[in-house]
């Protein structure tokens, strides 16, 4: 029996989401219809009975050939004997045909309900598909447009650095053609080389004026705060020759100690006493400015004791032309 039941709709049906208030109806109305199917059942066995009944009356009837009045008076014993059972079968007859009506109008509601509700469901799909549809395509238009402006900004970002960079291309060339200009020039550059020259020879003058001064006094440097590399040079080697100086006065004072100590300790003369000890010398410079670890300034003892001029910059004879000697 194809029964409309509950399984047989679900499983004959496209599943689709419900929410949880429909879901409910739509449990109440799956449990409606299953009742209703079994009373359909029931009915449809009563008449099946029913039928039999008249089945075996009319075969009786053909068996014998009971015409009409015979048959009705063979079964008048049944049907009397069945009688009493009659009523009943009557009653619950009644009382089916009552709950059949009953269940048939309540299907009936519950059917024009179920429809309704389905067509309540299709309705709000419909426009729930309609509201994201258009939210969808909104979404879409905003966002190119809004990829739209990002890539003019960016057309308009990037064509601003092109001109930057071109402007700055430019300058850099006439910054280059500018100093290439300025520095072929050679009446200008003369002056620097001469301007150069005559501040070194100036320094030069300086140093052979005033000795007293030390090495790394301001005004031994030059006047645009640049040092040449022979300058460099000579103060390299001026330090080097300080060092040397200090570690001979070191040698000479442990030596006078030694020789001090040895005299006493032997028992030396007089005579020996008063030499005093021999201490090495640097090449070029006498045994007294060695022990005193400086230059002296004794102009008057002779050219022997006049102190050694520095170095004279090569650049300097070469761009003036003067010897400075």
């Amino acid at each position: 029996m194809n029964g409309i039941n509950g399984a047989n709709m679900s499983g004959g049906m496209v599943p689709f989401p419900a929410p949880a208030g429909h879901q409910a109806e739509l449990n109440y109305i799956y449990g409606m219809v299953e009742e209703l199917s079994r009373q359909l059942a029931d009915n449809q066995r009563t008449l099946e009975e029913v039928v039999a009944g008249v089945g075996r009356v009319r075969s009786r009837a053909r068996t014998h050939s009971l015409g009409n009045d015979e048959l009705i008076s063979s079964a008048s014993d049944e049907v009397k004997a069945q009688e009493p059972n009659l009523d009943t079968l009557i009653s619950i007859l009644s009382e089916a045909l009552e709950k059949a009506k009953f269940s048939r109008d309540a299907n009936a509601a519950l059917a024009s309900q179920y429809a309704s509700v389905l067509s309540a469901m299709l309705k709000q799909f419909h426009d729930y598909k309609a509201r994201h549809v258009a939210d969808v395509a909104a979404w879409h238009r905003s966002y190119r447009s809004q990829l739209a402006e990002a890539r003019a900004e960016n057309c308009a970002l990037r064509e601003q650095v092109w001109e930057m960079q071109a402007r700055a291309g430019r300058a850099n060339e006439l910054l280059r053609r500018f100093r290439g200009r300025y520095n072929d020039d050679a009446a200008r550059w003369e002056r620097r080389v001469e301007a150069r020259a005559v501040r070194q020879e100036l320094r030069f003058w300086k140093r052979m004026a005033m000795p007293h001064l030390p090495e790394d006094d301001p005004c031994w440097s030059d006047d645009d705060d640049l040092v040449d590399s022979a300058e460099k040079r000579r103060l390299e080697d001026m330090s080097r020759l300080a060092a040397q100086q200090q570690q001979l006065a070191a040698a000479a004072g442990e030596l006078g100690e030694i020789v001090g100590a040895g005299g006493g300790a032997g028992g030396g003369g007089a005579e020996d006493s008063d030499v005093p000890p021999e201490v090495p010398s640097v090449p070029g410079m006498p045994q007294g400015m060695a022990v005193m670890g400086g230059v002296p300034m004794q102009r008057e003892d002779g050219a022997a004791m006049l102190p050694i001029p520095p170095p004279r910059p090569s650049s300097a004879a070469s761009s003036t032309g003067s010897s400075g000697q």
